[in-house]
This record gives structure tokens, C-alpha cells and sequence, in this order.
């Protein structure tokens, strides 16, 4: 039980504590006061039955909470056997406070009315019982509720944890990918003699290493840093292609800053210069672009070039490390409502991203 949760049912269990007491000591003295025998020892009386009334309920309810993390039979016999004795303990101390001082004769044994003791006592244990049940089950019910949101909490960490790990494996199983097609890109440079060019790439290449590998796997970022991303790599696949790629961001001003997972365009943007771009002989457009429609965020990276043996549509949906790795990081972060989409062209090929239309200030008050 965490320190807040603990502190509130606390909190909970000390209102229904005093607020019962209160509630049965008005039902107490409204008899005495409705024929006008209020005496000043009766309202002693009953105050000193309401406190030592409200410090066995609070005893009941440590013990309730001590066993918490008891079987439920245990939990049971225990909160049973501590309120029938808390209840037993009462009923004949305050048979004989009020007999003490009612019939202070008789307790001193010189007379004792007929069956007075016992009366008062049948007579506080009805009274009693039912206070002591309304608050063990109350007491009860408090801490099963708190348990129920402990364990809910506790799930909920273990989700979070475990969608983190699963993110940063995506992200990691990428990073290589990506890292590979980079240094290939330095390879063809320098086998070209561009070795001034080469040093350039390397360059830019640190300097986006620096800013996507150092956010945390599961981090979403504006649109605009993304796409910033996205054409830091096309400078650099630029520099490899030369006139034969060619470049389209389409992306309006007001979504610039519509939070999505980062790096998550990056693999489908690899996809299309490799399949795309270095498959052709021809110049190839590669085009990336956003939209809104209703409450979604569309996302498409598309191109016209024409690989040598396209795959099947439906063999290119489950195929390549970039495509599978795309759609399972958007089941983790946010099941049915993100998907992703992969249409041949006829040239080119088109990768369609759905997600929920959320903003930097939307997206602090959902976390």
C-alpha cells in the first residue's frame, strides 16, 4: 500500500469512525432528552461509552489493515474475532459504568435490582452490535478498496515497464538498420572519391546521432522536430544520389506541433530510398506529407520509383524490419486507434500512418 493511498484510507476510516459514534450518541440521548431526564452523569456516561466506542473501532481497523496481505479466510476470521471482541470488551464495561453509576448501591454489593445488570447488558450488546458491524464493514470495504487500487496501480506500472522495454527494443532493432544504410551511403562517397563529400556526411551523421539516439525510446516529439529528422537523412541520401532523388515535405503550419512517437517515420522513409530511389535509374520523388482528418493525424511517405521485383501487396504488409517494427510500435502506444497502411502505386509505393490528432498541452494532460 503506498504512502498516499494508506494515509487516505486512514483518513476514511477515522470520518466513519467519529461520525458513527456521533450519529449513535444522538440516538442515545434523544430517549432522555425527549421526557427531560438529561441528567450530567448520563451525558458523562455516554461520552466516555463514545470514546472508548471510537478507540476500539480504530484498534478494529489496524487490525483490519495489519492483515491485509493475509489469505481472504484469515482476513475474515481475523476482522470477526477482533470486532466480537472489541464488542464484548464494550458491551460489559459500559454495563457496568452505567450501573455504577445509576445503582452505585449495588455495585458496592449492598442491593442489586432484579436482573438490572443483566438487562444492561443484552440491552448495550443490541445497541452496540449494530455500530461495531456498520463500521467493521465499512473499515473493511475501505481497505479492499484501496488493495484493488494498489494492485491496479502495480498493473499498471508493470504495463508501463514492460510497453518502455518493448519500445526501446523497436527503437533499437531500427537504430542499426538506420546506421547501416548511413555508413553505406559514406561507403559509395569514398569509392567515388568524394572523399570531401564523405566528410560532410560523417559530420551530419554525428550530429543526427546526437539528436535521435538521445531521446528516450518512448518519447513523442512535434511534428516539426520529426520531420527536421527525416530531412537530415534526405541531406545525406542526397549527397549519395545526387539529381536522382528528390525531395517533397508537405506538412501545413498547424500541425507542426502534433506530438508523434519519435523516429517513427524514419524507417518507412528508409524504405522508399532503399526500394524506391536506389532500385531506379531514373529521378525518384520521395514525399512526405500530414494531414488532419476529424480527430487523426494521417501520415504518408510515398515515392514513384520502380524497384526491379516489387513484392506482392500483401507479402510487402507483413515483410521488412522497418514496416513490422512501425506497426508494432504503434499497437504498443496505442492499439486500435494507430495504424499503418501499404499500397503500391504502380510506380512507387505509398505507407499511410493513422494515429490520434493530439497536441503538446493534450498530450501533458493525458500523461
Amino acid at each position: 500500500m503506498t504512502d498516499r493511498g494508506g494515509a487516505r484510507t486512514a483518513r476514511q476510516a477515522a470520518l466513519l469512525c467519529v461520525g458513527l459514534w456521533l450519529v449513535a450518541e444522538v440516538f442515545y440521548l434523544a430517549p432522555f432528552l425527549s421526557i427531560g431526564r438529561l441528567e450530567p452523569r448520563l451525558v458523562g456516561y455516554f461520552s466516555v461509552c463514545g470514546l472508548v466506542g471510537m478507540a476500539f473501532c480504530w484498534g478494529i481497523f489496524l487490525a483490519l489493515r495489519a492483515g491485509q496481505r493475509a489469505t481472504r479466510r484469515r482476513r475474515l476470521a481475523m476482522g470477526a474475532g477482533v470486532t466480537l471482541a472489541a464488542l464484548g470488551v464494550h458491551t460489559v464495561f459500559d454495563s457496568w459504568l452505567y450501573h455504577a453509576l445509576m445503582h452505585p448501591a449495588a455495585v458496592l454489593g449492598r442491593r442489586d435490582p432484579a436482573g438490572v445488570f443483566e438487562m444492561l447488558l443484552l440491552t448495550n450488546l443490541t445497541a452496540l452490535a449494530s455500530v461495531y458491524a456498520i463500521f467493521a464493514t465499512g473499515a473493511a470495504l475501505a481497505l479492499s478498496d484501496e488493495a484493488l487500487r494498489e494492485r491496479e496501480r502495480s498493473l499498471a506500472d508493470a504495463r508501463a515497464a514492460a510497453q518502455e522495454a518493448q519500445l526501446a527494443a523497436l527503437r533499437f532493432q531500427i537504430n542499426p538498420h538506420f546506421l547501416f544504410n548511413a555508413l553505406n551511403a559514406v561507403t559509395s562517397l569514398v569509392g567515388a572519391g568524394r572523399n570531401a563529400e564523405a566528410q560532410g556526411v560523417v559530420g551530419r551523421l554525428s550530429s543526427f546521432f546526437r539528436a535521435s539516439l538521445g531521446t528516450p525510446p518512448g518519447a513523442v516529439l512535434p511534428l516539426e522536430e520529426e520531420l527536421d529528422v527525416i530531412g537530415s537523412y534526405l541531406q545525406i541520401e542526397a549527397t549519395r544520389f545526387g539529381p536522382r532523388l528528390a525531395v517533397e515535405i508537405d506538412a501545413p503550419p498547424e500541425l507542426m506541433g502534433a506530438m508523434i512517437p519519435h523516429f517513427l517515420l524514419q524507417p518507412l522513409v528508409e524504405n522508399a530510398v532503399k526500394h524506391g530511389v536506389a532500385a531506379s535509374r531514373r529521378p525518384v520523388t520521395v514525399r512526405v506529407a500530414a494531414r488532419q482528418e476529424g480527430a487523426e493525424l494521417v501520415l504518408g511517405v510515398q515515392d514513384d520509383g520502380a524497384a526491379a521485383a516489387p513484392p506482392a501487396p500483401g507479402a510487402l504488409m507483413g515483410a521488412g524490419v522497418g514496416l513490422a517494427n512501425v506497426r508494432a510500435r504503434l499497437a504498443a502506444l496505442y492499439g486500435a486507434a494507430g495504424s499503418l497502411a501499404v499500397r503500391d502505386l504502380s510506380p512507387g509505393f505509398e505507407a499511410e500512418i493513422r494515429l490520434p490528432l493530439a497536441f503538446a498541452e493534450t498530450a501533458r494532460r493525458a500523461a
